[in-house]
């Protein structure tokens, strides 16, 4: 993945005047890990790290049970609210579930995922690595693996956030809720789908 030539400055990536939930300005990125038990420390340490770099860019979190002590972070943050701040962000960076990536492409934004690695003690198996590897294959998300994609994914997102507009139509992409399906079967899970949410 190549790298920005220039960062945007602060004018830039606060030039939005929208408003998110309940009146709050909008953020410009919005990091989504889920609500697994397991922890994510590796992503929130990673958004901490582009945020120190980027002092002047509004970051909100749902981290989980992560902490992350230097932006406006939340444990959870209610599904409508989510929704609303995908949609005014310029920037979203998903964990590799699949309800959070389709929510991502329904509210009009091309997430960056960071599929969470059992290795590391962050989910109990390989499934959402297999199903970051589809969505890349699929182009359906920017898949990224390490520190430096992701700080060159986030740094691309935000100079030109047209380029990851999706069509909200897209919502439910080549195979994702195919996937989705299979992963629930083999689990014994339901992942919600656009008609339950309607």
């Amino acid at each position: 993945m190549s790298t920005v030539e220039h960062a945007p400055n602060a004018e830039t990536a606060n030039a939005r005047s929208d408003r998110g939930p309940i009146g709050r300005p909008a953020a410009d990125v919005v990091v989504s890990v889920g609500t697994d038990h397991h922890r994510f420390d590796r992503l929130i340490s990673w958004i901490d790290d582009w945020r120190d770099r980027h002092p002047d860019v509004s970051v909100v979190v749902q981290a989980g049970t992560s902490p992350s002590p230097r932006y406006d972070s939340r444990e959870l943050i209610p599904h409508g609210e989510l929704l609303e701040l995908f949609r005014g962000a310029s920037v979203v960076v998903s964990h590799g579930g699949p309800s959070t990536v389709m929510d991502a492409r329904m509210s009009g934004r091309l997430p960056i995922v960071v599929a969470r690695d059992p290795a590391y003690h962050e989910h109990v198996d390989e499934h959402q690595m297999r199903f970051a590897e589809h969505l890349a294959r699929h182009g359906v998300a920017i898949v990224v693996d390490s520190r430096e994609d992701l700080f060159a994914a986030m740094d691309n997102a935000l100079a030109d956030p047209d380029g990851f507009a999706v069509t909200a139509d897209h919502g439910n992409a080549v195979g994702v809720t195919e996937f989705a399906r299979a992963v629930d079967d083999l689990i014994g899970t339901r992942t919600p789908t656009r008609e339950d949410r309607s």
